[in-house]
This record gives structure tokens, C-alpha cells and sequence, in this order.
């Protein structure tokens, strides 16, 4: 029974190999990602996000008392002391709150980027959810202060969270202003990493045991999602995620410097910004999604690995018994 038990061991080994093969799979808004039992049981949950946004909170430095613009700091006061405005692109919008100082001048002390998210990658055999893609961002536009920029266009757009790395991509465009008898500058960094992410809360995993439970509902509110009820009949749930202490790249510190045409001043600001606690800001990522149990239906690859093994067994039984 040695050589059958070991014709066996390797039938299921080949059977198994062709089943055990994780992926990354990317899902857009309205299309299933489909996660397999890691367990092999070959019963599969079909995901579909719904609707996702993210809102960029850009720091206002761990010093500021909420109520004196004096003590803004962070992006925002790197920001102020540019006189950088913002505004949303691509269909992102951008809200600012203002204070008014001891002189009667409004200052900027607030500034929240908000955009659709559009995809999510997630592991199809373990549901932990790899990047999240937003579209559309915040535009920056600086003009000439003496000693501080030379004046310029900066956008950031197209964010892609990689949570599992903990980096965040974008597509930055960008333009210094002409000075003198200089020309204009133009810079095109199409996914740069931009941040790298200090901390991540919230669910980041989606674990199939659960989506398959005999109460997937209450075994989805275990692993930290909301329920929001049935939509079209299938389960639908919700996720909240804060990504904290975003801290720019060389890369992205390079463009924010060359595509504004910071000076002295401009760049000692900007250098403080990764200094703070606070970073470059907080982002707040919610996404609502449906999931259910789908009938898994072998791949052809799959029959074929099947019909190999058990070949190898049949094959190791007839040699066997001629043996005897």
C-alpha cells in the first residue's frame, strides 16, 4: 500500500496546486470580485462594490487649538504661507472653513478634498483588500511671493491606496511659472508614490470564512462592517477606513517644490509638514458593497488537473496489483 498511498499523496498534491493559486482581482464600481475557500472546499462569495468615497482632511498641524487661526500649522499653514489655493479636478470638490485672526482677516484653517472611488483589488483566496482607486483630486495654484515661490500649478489626481503597503499613488501634473527670461516648466509623474501611510483603521479584510458562514451577516459585523440591509435581495454591508499620517515621498516633495517654484521660505514650510505629527493629513475612506454566496463551478484547468490525478492513481493501482 506504500507506492498507492504515495500515488495518492501526489494525485491531491496536482489537484490541489491547481486550486491553490491566489490572485489579485480588481473590481469596479458595479462589477463581483469573487473569493475563494482558502479552506479548499471550493465554494466561493461573489463581492460587488456599490459606491465608495474618500475625503482628504490636509493637516492643520498638531498645535492648532481650534479656535486661534494663529496657531494653524501643518499643510494648511504651509499652504497659507504660499497663499497656495486649492480646488477639486476630475469631479472631486474641495471644501475650506476660515477663521478670522485678531486683525480682522479671514484665514484659511480648514481644507477637505473629497473624491469617488472607483475600484477595488482585493486577494481572492484570503478577501484582504490590497489597493483602493479613487478618481479625480485637488489642483494647487501659487503665484509669485518674494522669498517664498516663483509661482506655479500643481495636481494631484487618481489616487491608488496601497494598503498593504502602506503607499499611496497619484498622478501629479505640474508647472513652474516662466521667471524672466526663464521658460515655463512642465512636469508629468503619472503613479507616483506620493505618501507613504503611518496608520490604517478599520476592516481591511473581507475573510471568505465569514462571507461563508452559516450567519454571514453577524459573522461580517464581527469583522468590523455595518450591515445596510438587502439591495436587489443580496446583503449589502459598509466599511469605514482612516488612513492617517500620510508623510510625501522625495519624489512628491521634488514636484510640490519644482511645480510651484518654492524659494527659502516655501520649502522651509513644507519640510515642517512631514515633521508634525499630523503629516500631511487624514484621509476617510467609505466603501458599501453586497456579497453572497456564488455556486463555484470548476475551471477546465481544474477538471484537467482532476482527470491527471486520478490517472496517477489508477496507473499506481494496476501496476500494484500485476505487482502481486
Amino acid at each position: 500500500m506504500k507506492f498507492a498511498l504515495k500515488s495518492l499523496a501526489l494525485a491531491a498534491a496536482v489537484i490541489a496546486a491547481g486550486a491553490a493559486n491566489a490572485a489579485a482581482v480588481t473590481g469596479a464600481i458595479g462589477q463581483a470580485v469573487v473569493v475563494t475557500d482558502p479552506g479548499g472546499s471550493g465554494r466561493q462569495a461573489e463581492l460587488k462594490l456599490l459606491s465608495g468615497g474618500g475625503a482628504l482632511a490636509f493637516s492643520a498641524g498638531s498645535g492648532y487649538n481650534g479656535t486661534d487661526p494663529n496657531t494653524i500649522g501643518g499643510l494648511i499653514g504651509a499652504l497659507n504661507v504660499g497663499k497656495v489655493t486649492i480646488e477639486g479636478v476630475g469631479g472631486a470638490s474641495v471644501q475650506e472653513t476660515v477663521q478670522t485672526d485678531d486683525f480682522g482677516d479671514e484665514v484659511r484653517v480648514g481644507s477637505v478634498a473629497t473624491a469617488s472611488v472607483v475600484s477595488l483589488t482585493a486577494d481572492d483566496q484570503t478577501g484582504q483588500v490590497l489597493s483602493v482607486a479613487s478618481t479625480g483630486g485637488a489642483l494647487q495654484v501659487g503665484t509669485r511671493i518674494s522669498g517664498t515661490l516663483t509661482g506655479g500649478t500643481a495636481s494631484v489626481t487618481n489616487l491608488r491606496f496601497d494598503l498593504a503597503n502602506k503607499l499611496v499613488y497619484a498622478d501629479l501634473v505640474g508647472t513652474k511659472a516662466a521667471v524672466g527670461t526663464n521658460a515655463a516648466v512642465n512636469y508629468d509623474l503619472p503613479n507616483t508614490a506620493l505618501w507613504t501611510i503611518d496608520n490604517i483603521s478599520g476592516p481591511t479584510t473581507i475573510p471568505p470564512v465569514a462571507l461563508l458562514a452559516a450567519d454571514p451577516v453577524a459573522a461580517l459585523q464581527a469583522s468590523g462592517f455595518t450591515y445596510l440591509g438587502k439591495v436587489d435581495g443580496v446583503d449589502s454591508f459598509s466599511s469605514t477606513n482612516v488612513i492617517s499620517g500620510l508623510r510625501v515621498t522625495t519624489a512628491g516633495f521634488n514636484f510640490f517644490r519644482d511645480s510651484l517654484g518654492l524659494l527659502s521660505t516655501g520649502v522651509n514650510a513644507l519640510n515642517a509638514v512631514n515633521a508634525d505629527a499630523q503629516g500631511w493629513g487624514t484621509v476617510t475612506s467609505t466603501l458599501t458593497f453586497t456579497a453572497r454566496e456564488v455556486t463555484a463551478v470548476p475551471e477546465a484547468s481544474t477538471y484537467a488537473m482532476l482527470s491527471v490525478g486520478l490517472l496517477v492513481v489508477g496507473g499506481a493501482l494496476r501496476a500494484r496489483r500485476r505487482a502481486q
